[in-house]
């Protein structure tokens, strides 16, 4: 086979095989560009419209553009956060945890695996497990073929295992996980209730001694609380002081991404050093 030839084939097959994350929230982010679309085409045409002066027409015209503006920009926000930030960001955020290499994972509301195989690649003597209702309002294309695709792709398949699961009510046994993680779930959560119940069904399955990390974009300081009430050491809410006020004020205060973690209170460890 001619060398160029094969060069051809194999970027194919890279490419065929390159892992997709999907767009989060796909339908805001298509409400975005529509609003902004309609905006920009509505200003354009204002522009060349032979309307009367005066500060009303002003005020509408820069308005409309405002619209247009704001709501492509974040929407190209959006797009750029899911296919390229949230890649990016997954490393530094899992990079929190102090990994040994043969933990248990357990990716709650795992979506198609941005977390799960990247966890996975951390822990060579160990397996990483991820939940979720493949909900596609949450994530385009969330199924869980999707996330076993990702896994292949990534290298990881033969550590990756998928399941159909509610957060609420965990199908594992107590103590089961090294590291528990989730990334922007547990705020679609509705009531305050069912988001408690979520963190006590990971720290039920979590072994003691064990790492929880939550990375979300709202309800902090409410995981920070029940955390503690549960017993967890070390919590830690981590956040860029400066983004985050960039991103509360361009968002409205409906977008502040953070990460909660936390380490499960290990009672044999405690005894021992007391013992001593």
């Amino acid at each position: 086979m001619p060398p160029i030839k094969f060069v051809a084939e194999a970027k194919s097959h890279l490419k065929r095989h390159r892992p997709s994350y999907g767009i989060d929230a796909p339908g805001l982010v298509r409400t975005f560009f529509f609003i902004g679309t309609g905006a920009l085409i509505i200003a354009l045409i204002a522009a060349h419209a032979p309307w009367p002066g005066g500060v009303l027409t002003l005020a509408l015209s820069a308005l409309t553009w405002l619209v247009a503006v704001y709501a492509l920009g974040m929407g190209s926000y959006m797009l750029y956060g899911s296919l390229i930030g949230k890649v990016r960001e997954r490393h530094r955020l899992l990079g929190l945890v102090p990994w040994t290499g043969s933990e248990t994972v357990l990716d709650v509301g795992c979506g198609r695996g941005l977390f799960l195989t990247a966890a996975a690649s951390r822990v060579p003597l160990g397996r990483a497990v991820g939940i979720d209702l493949w909900l596609a309002k949450d994530q385009s294309g969330n199924r869980c073929e999707a996330t076993l695709a990702n896994a292949r792709a990534e290298g990881v398949a033969d550590r990756v295992e998928v399941l159909t699961a509610d957060a609420r009510q965990l199908p594992f046994a107590d103590d089961t996980f090294d590291v528990v993680v989730s990334h922007w779930v547990v705020h679609n959560l509705d009531t305050k209730s069912d988001r408690w119940r979520v963190l006590d069904e990971m720290a039920r399955v979590l072994k003691p001694g064990g790492w929880l990390l939550i990375a979300d974009i709202e309800n902090h300081a409410e995981y920070v609380e029940r955390l503690q009430a549960l017993g967890f050491i070390d919590v830690r809410y981590i956040v860029s002081r400066f983004w985050d006020q960039v991103r509360a004020l361009i968002t409205f205060g409906t977008f502040r991404p953070g990460t909660v973690i936390g380490r499960s209170f290990d009672f044999g460890k405690s005894f021992a050093m007391i013992e001593r």
